[in-house]
């Protein structure tokens, strides 16, 4: 065996020996790494010229890091050798590849998004583009869309057009910006534009190409705007206040993918785990040392394994926030449930609903949960307006109110729940469906926007006028909201939407991002399917779907012979079961690698 440190050949200490272990990222969030490598110093002038100029207290500080290569028969890794003690006589480090070396990088520990440049768009003028091209992303590269929004404070629409009918036979007409109530557009990026800008930032190149195989991916919208009123057009200025790190493993969590860093390169890639677990072959342990056992766990802390745990959106406070997520309601009315077998079949039965006079019968599906198994959704019947009605008849005047409904998806954003025990394990996604809702019946539903660091009980700006607040400088901002208990942000999460420059069912209403992936017509008569959904909870797709499921309260060891160690995050056949593979363990002396390796393994329920 060999060890090259800086691309210089390293003196082992005789009778040396340590411990590499090949973690699986899907449990730890680590690859590679070894237990303590010892190398002597004293008398040793090979090694006294690798480490012998450290300073102590860069030492302490973790500041002391080189390139390092093991070599040995059929294994090479590549990574870094971090020195974690050293005195007159040796030197004490630890190697890391892979995620276990990307973890330990503290490169962007200090480097927050919404302090980065990244960019703005190229026209804020309504004078300088009409709407149908500031809504269409091809006529922005796909970098960003000006898609009219609310701003939930004040209640005004922000980049708001009129519908103005070109030919009424025809159905025929354009839109034009309200010159009164738009005077500068605010622009919502797409997520792949920002994340490339954030590379560009920090001075690394992206490649990004599996995610821009996937239409669907391309399309995902960063919501978070800021009226064009406040001045503040650059794109960071609406995100929260993240650092690089935290952006990209919340990222992961969203798009259910890995960004590995190569810090020495300046390179970022994008994967998508399914594709990547999908292209590994399985394992066959067939040497197995009869040694090994299984821990049935009782009191002992859950499995790590990510796909054991449940997945849930980060609770929001808007209004839609109550029908997008609701896992309590939907196992509290299941025996008020409708189950229709197709989405068709639910529309036709319920249309009458458009229209609401008030009166409940004691069969009536107005106040029922509504099912269709095809596409795996719960409805409710929602009244969203209502007009007052009078009916004139002989000797009798009656006067009553006639709603408007709309048949409101519930529970499309709840969790994707494998362990539905109170105290089970969860892992929150920060990037969340953004709020639609309806407004006037001239425009439709838009998108609503509620800025989290809003303090209004700090602000003078009066309601009438919260568009054009009372502006600080930056640093201003930033010296107010203090050093750690708050922060420089306008949101603290990032809401998202999927926009192709397409709506269903919209006519001469104003566009607005997709985040249910059904689309129902107004007057109920018909329904598509968005191209993109944001749900974790359908079973019908791959989204949804864990990879494996596993026994997570039975932790299997065994000890194994093989010659080189099998790619951990394989799927392993042993004794004729299936198993996922937690890590394995190997030993390595100055002769090179033994032989007998011991891996933990989690059975994979059948």
């Amino acid at each position: 065996m060999q060890i090259y440190v800086n691309n210089r050949l390293a003196a082992l200490k005789q009778g040396t020996s340590f411990e590499y272990v090949s973690e699986n990222r899907m449990f730890s969030g680590s690859d590679g790494y070894t237990l303590t490598i010892t190398f002597p110093l004293k008398d040793c002038p090979e090694n006294l010229a690798i480490f012998g100029h450290i300073n102590r207290a860069d030492v302490a500080a973790q500041k002391v890091i080189f390139d390092c290569e093991i070599r040995d028969r059929g294994f090479y890794k590549f990574g870094s050798i971090t020195i974690t003690e050293i005195s007159e006589a040796e030197v004490k480090t630890q190697f890391l590849e892979g995620r276990s070396e990307q973890n330990f990088d503290k490169t962007f520990d200090k480097v927050y998004i919404n302090e980065l440049d990244l960019g703005a768009p190229p026209i804020t003028s309504t004078s300088q583009i009409t709407p149908s091209n500031a809504w269409h992303p091809a006529s922005n590269s796909d970098r960003c869309v000006a898609l009219p929004w609310v701003n939930d404070y004040s209640g005004n629409i922000q980049n708001l057009a009129e519908y103005v009918v070109d030919d009424a036979a025809q159905g025929r007409g354009h839109f034009e910006w309200n010159s009164e109530k738009t005077t500068g557009l605010s622009w919502q990026p797409y997520l792949l534009h920002i994340t490339r800008k954030i590379c560009e930032a920090v001075g690394y190149t992206p490649d990004f190409s599996k995610w821009e195989e996937h239409e669907e991916y391309k399309y995902l919208l960063i919501c978070n705007a800021l009226p064009h009123a406040w001045y503040m057009p650059g794109f960071a200025n609406a995100l929260p206040h993240w650092t690089v790190e935290e952006y990209f493993e919340k990222l992961e969590l969203f798009l259910g993918g890995e960004f590995d860093f190569d810090h020495r390169g300046k390179h970022i890639t994008f994967a998508f785990t399914h594709e990547v677990l999908a292209d590994k072959p399985t394992v066959c342990i067939a040497d197995v040392v009869e040694e090994h056992s299984t821990e049935v766990k009782v009191e002992e802390e859950d499995c790590d394994y990510s796909e054991a745990k449940n997945l849930v959106y980060k609770d929001c406070d808007h209004e839609m926030w109550k029908y997008y997520s609701c896992d309590w309601f939907i196992e509290g009315w299941q025996n008020r449930v409708v189950r229709y077998k197709t989405m068709s079949e639910l529309l036709a039965a319920n249309r009458g609903y458009r229209t609401w006079r008030g009166q409940r019968g004691r069969n009536a599906q107005i106040d029922k949960l509504l099912y269709a198994e095809d596409c795996d959704a719960y409805f409710l019947i929602r009244t969203v307006s209502r007009e007052r009605k009078i009916d004139f008849s002989p000797g009798l005047i009656r006067i009553y109110y006639l709603y408007t409904c709309r048949l409101q998806p519930v529970n499309l954003f709840g969790g994707r729940i494998v362990n539905p025990e109170e105290d089970a394990d969860s892992e929150e996604i920060e990037f969340v469906p953004a709020w639609i809702d309806d407004t006037e019946e001239k425009y439709g539903r838009v998108l609503f926007l509620s800025f989290s660091g809003y303090d209004e009980d700090t602000d003078t700006t009066s309601e009438d006028d919260s568009d054009h607040p009372f502006l600080k400088t930056i640093s201003d901002s930033t010296l107010a909201a203090g050093e750690k208990e708050k922060k420089s942000e306008y949101y603290d999460r990032i809401y998202v939407g999927w926009y192709d420059g397409a709506n269903h069912f919209v006519g001469n209403h104003l566009p607005y991002p997709n985040v249910e992936d059904i689309a129902i017509a107004d007057d109920w008569s018909n329904f598509a399917y968005v191209h993109f959904s944001l749900r974790i909870n359908n079973r019908l797709t791959r989204r949804s779907k864990v990879f494996h499921t596993v026994e997570p309260k039975m932790k299997t060891t065994f000890k194994f012979l093989a010659n080189t160690i099998p790619d951990v995050r394989s799927l392993f056949l042993i004794r004729g079961k299936r198993y996922i593979c937690e890590k394995i363990t190997a030993t390595f002396t100055e002769n090179g690698m033994s032989q007998l390796l011991k891996g933990i393994f989690y059975p994979v329920k059948d």
